[in-house]
């Protein structure tokens, strides 16, 4: 009943229906994935020579990036229960510190889990960013996440997420054992889609953008800050249910690139006048 009320109170529910063949991920984080994964199976063997398996990553990047993405795709790869933290709601009353302690006693109780904490600038915010009302209450909370991570099993797993990683307090930086800096996009668009896509084999993909259009989104889509992978898989996705909603198995890249100039506001002023 306690641990039902602990879970409902604090934990959002998530999709694990996803391969780390879907994440995109630089060459760096899959090692540091695979290590991560390979230490986990190991866990008891590590033990029993005295050494304790990595089970603490820090995740930092901007949104979209694929952190929590690829968090996912770990839980799934492993066979872990994801508690996925509503950091809002455990810091929105009073006793914080309460909570955080709820959330790793619920994680002891399940077993094999990864507990994630995303957005986790909320609590372990720089000292002298920290000032205020609510200081003590951070550094309380702050605190209480470092005891229960000392007294975590190493069956668990702690996944923190940020977009803020040079506000993060130092000490709570030194407690991971591994740090993912996730960038954005530096894929070929077009590979991407493709990548997208490859979970989807019943579609046939239609290389038809015009050329003058894919070096102008490449282009844009290195200068904008705000696409996303997420954003690419989105566009991707959309096209192809408009693709189903005609009765066709064709994805025209052309139309991928199109919505992608539509998401980024770009203008393609030839296109128009051929159209007109």
């Amino acid at each position: 009943g306690e641990y039902k009320e602990i879970y409902e109170s604090y934990i959002m529910p998530v999709d694990l229906n996803i391969d780390f063949d879907q994440v995109i991920l630089s060459k760096e984080n899959r090692d540091k994935y695979i290590r991560l994964i390979k230490e986990t199976e190991y866990s008891d063997r590590l033990v029993e020579f005295g050494l304790k398996p990595t089970n603490r990553a820090i995740l930092y990047g901007a949104s979209g990036t694929g952190k929590t993405f690829s968090t996912k795709a770990l839980a799934n790869y492993l066979g872990y229960t994801m508690l996925y933290v509503d950091i809002g709601e455990a810091l929105s009353s009073g006793e914080v510190s309460k909570h955080i302690k709820d959330i790793f006693k619920l994680g002891d109780y399940i077993g094999h889990c990864i507990i994630f904490f995303d957005e986790c600038d909320s609590i372990a915010i720089k000292r002298q960013n920290n000032a205020g009302a609510d200081a003590g209450t951070m550094r309380r909370a702050t605190n209480t996440i470092f005891q229960c991570l000392d007294q975590m099993s190493y069956k668990n797993i702690f996944m923190a997420c940020t977009n803020l990683e040079s506000q993060l307090d130092a000490a709570f930086l030194r407690r991971f054992q591994i740090k993912m800096q996730f960038k954005k996009p530096d894929m070929d668009l077009k590979d991407s889609v493709r990548h997208f896509m490859k979970a989807y084999p019943k579609f046939n993909i239609i290389d038809d953008v015009d050329s003058r259009v894919e070096t102008i989104i490449n282009k844009r889509a290195n200068q904008n800050a705000r696409l996303s992978y997420y954003e690419i898989e989105e566009i991707t996705y959309r096209v192809m249910k408009d693709a189903v909603l005609s009765d066709s198995e064709e994805v025209h890249m052309q139309d991928v690139f199109m919505e992608l100039a539509n998401s980024m506001g770009v203008r393609l002023k030839f296109m128009e006048d051929q159209d007109s």
